[in-house]
């Protein structure tokens, strides 16, 4: 009964709260590659936002892959349609993720050369722009269709499983 209690919000209003604050960490971020010749000012937001890109966001991608999708494959196949397309679009951000952290780790390791610049903003917007249009295809089609068929068993199963994947990552 507490666990009710301490979280009465539906799985994909848990995971689109997590959307509102990663829409403002990516805004930021847009700032940040756009002013990268202000090394001493844009470094430590940009050390921060990186760290967060590192670890803690990817929590949420467990969350959506370990606990939503599996569920909604019971209405929906997982190789087709908008999971299959989700899917795709992780691996597509992780492998993306991947460049701009060793391009940050260099470029905050005293690396101004022109290519690391340019790394970080075309892989650094690419980034930004495929996980904005991610997240307002979840927000506006995969979340409603959810809410749709999902049962009441099924979201709290799906919450219980988020809190599990949060103690354990």
């Amino acid at each position: 009964m507490e666990n009710t209690m301490a979280n009465t919000k539906s799985p994909t209003q848990l995971l689109s709260d997590d959307h509102r604050a990663v829409l403002r960490k990516l805004d930021a971020l847009e700032k940040i590659y756009g002013n990268l010749d202000k090394k001493d000012q844009v470094s430590a937001e940009l050390k921060d936002l990186t760290e967060f890109f590192k670890t803690e966001f990817w929590v949420h991608f467990t969350k959506e892959e370990d606990a939503l999708f599996p569920e909604m494959e019971t209405f929906i196949p997982r190789n087709a349609g908008p999971i299959g397309v989700m899917l795709m679009e992780h691996d597509d951000l992780r492998k993306t993720n991947d460049i701009i952290q060793k391009a940050v780790t260099e470029y905050l390791g005293g690396d101004n050369s022109e290519a690391t610049k340019k790394t970080l903003q075309e892989h650094g917007g690419h980034f930004i722009e495929l996980l904005k249009n991610h997240i307002d295809k979840e927000d506006n089609i995969l979340f409603m269709m959810a809410n749709m068929h999902l049962s009441q068993a099924q979201m709290d199963k799906i919450n219980g499983l988020f809190a599990t994947i949060e103690k354990t990552n």
